[in-house]
């Protein structure tokens, strides 16, 4: 199993990973702009996005969108990662491809500057959140690095 940082050839799979969050996966309405809105965050690097592949298919994916909010005395550069579409294929599901690529992208997160992760869960997804050391709040789970 390769784990590598997503290049523009894999935006199909964030496509179609953001659809599954959405619970539209069979809705191709929205694929040419979220194709383009992948496209330019990677290319502008507001985007940092991770794909585990498993003999040359992407079996999961991870990404932050770095969000620029006020600076404050916690968080000087104001920079906030917000994590989105972690997702993997049911049959990889439970071996700990998530949680490997989670690390990855905490890691850049770090090496960024950036002082807080936020998300929103599924119930599936909230047993790694916590384990990797997210915090519930009432609205989203947050890591303060």
């Amino acid at each position: 199993m390769l784990f590598r940082k997503a290049r523009v050839d894999d935006i199909p799979y964030f496509v179609e990973s953001r659809k599954a969050t959405l619970e539209r996966e069979d809705d191709n309405s929205i694929d040419d702009i979220l194709t383009e809105y992948f496209a330019n965050a990677l290319r502008n690097n507001s985007m940092i996005a991770w794909v585990a592949e498993d003999n040359g298919n992407v079996i999961s994916t991870a990404c932050f969108i770095i969000c620029p909010l006020v600076p404050n005395f916690v968080n000087l550069s104001g920079k906030v990662a917000y994590l989105t579409n972690v997702q993997t294929t049911p049959d990889y599901r439970g071996q700990g491809v998530a949680t490997k690529l989670m690390s990855e992208i905490i890691n850049d997160a770090k090496e960024l500057g950036i002082k807080k992760i936020l998300l929103n869960s599924t119930d599936m997804g909230k047993s790694i959140y916590e384990k990797l050391g997210f915090i519930k709040n009432d609205r989203y789970y947050e890591m303060l690095l």
